[in-house]
């Protein structure tokens, strides 16, 4: 990953956290009220990259809108590998993210998608520090938690 990729993908990582009103963490056990922060690398056949991305998008936007739980989720892809799918998601706690893999818009993604994935990684994460822009690329006060 670039590191112009890097920071984009942090960037929206620590901006929908702070909007979310995370709290730093010191571990991440998964216990009720701890948020729950994850890195999923996926790798996506080539010929059939537009539909999963397509699917992805629709599952992605149903998540964040329909459960409170879900505090945000990004997907990006490797400038020099498209097929290399990057997803950071963000959980109120490891209870929210039990009930996202439940949900019905979930459950139609890895349906939908479980000829397309070629592998599958999932890495836990441990925040330290999250800081960004209240107004995004308008700027505003900075917060960090």
């Amino acid at each position: 990953m670039t590191k112009k990729s890097l920071m984009l993908f942090g960037a929206g990582v620590l901006t929908a956290t702070l909007l979310a009103g995370l709290a730093p963490r010191a571990d991440a056990a998964p216990s009720a009220g701890k948020p729950m922060v994850r890195i999923a690398e996926l790798e996506i056949d080539p010929a059939q990259l537009d539909a999963y991305k397509a699917i992805l998008a629709e599952e992605q936007e149903a998540s964040v809108r329909l459960e409170p739980g879900v505090l945000m989720l990004h997907s990006v892809q490797i400038a020099e590998d498209p097929a290399q799918i990057r997803l950071l998601e963000v959980y109120a706690d490891h209870a929210a993210y039990e009930a996202h893999i439940r949900s019905p818009h979930f459950l139609k993604y890895k349906t939908s998608t479980e000829k397309m994935v070629r592998s599958l990684k999932l890495v836990e994460t441990t925040p330290i520090l999250l800081c960004a822009k209240s107004k995004g690329r308008a700027g505003g006060p900075v917060t960090c938690l």
